[in-house]
């Protein structure tokens, strides 16, 4: 069963480049979990994530919520934890990379990139969308654009 059926992926203009790609995500991760696409293209998003959508998150996204989310929020644990995925990701696919071992990191890093993906969908975006002011989520999708045009 997929998690696609579960998650709208529609949000602001702050978020939404960032939900359709984690659309993208966990239809990839679904099919290298079933065997549908390589490795090779498998791992090719993987570097897309920490070298693109990652950074757009710690970089653009949440560093001007973070404030938002205190003020609202009587803790910031749901932002520490999936900066900690991100973290995670990067962790288990450097293992993969440096490691002989017969430990399937790949696996590993699918599965954990669907459930990361679950929690910023219902958790994390949908706190952005709804908290965050409209000028400050129309700056960012400006800065996310921008960045993307790199």
């Amino acid at each position: 069963m997929s998690i696609l059926n579960d998650l709208k992926f529609e949000g602001s203009n702050a978020t939404q480049l960032l939900r359709n790609q984690h659309k993208n995500t966990v239809k990839i991760c679904e099919n290298f979990l079933n065997k549908k696409i390589s490795k090779e293209d498998f791992i090719e998003h993987i570097y897309f994530l920490l070298n693109v959508h990652f950074k757009i998150e710690e970089d653009i996204l949440y560093p001007p919520f973070e404030p938002i989310l205190k003020k609202n929020l009587p803790y910031m644990e749901p932002l520490k934890m999936v900066l900690a995925e991100h973290k995670g990701v990067n962790n288990l696919f450097n293992k993969y990379n440096t490691l002989n071992e017969e430990h399937d990191y790949l696996k590993d890093i699918a599965e954990l990139l669907l459930q990361h993906v679950y929690k910023e969908e219902n958790g994390i975006f949908h706190q952005i969308d709804l908290l965050m002011p409209e000028n400050l989520k129309n700056e960012i999708s400006e800065k996310i654009n921008n960045f993307m045009e790199k």
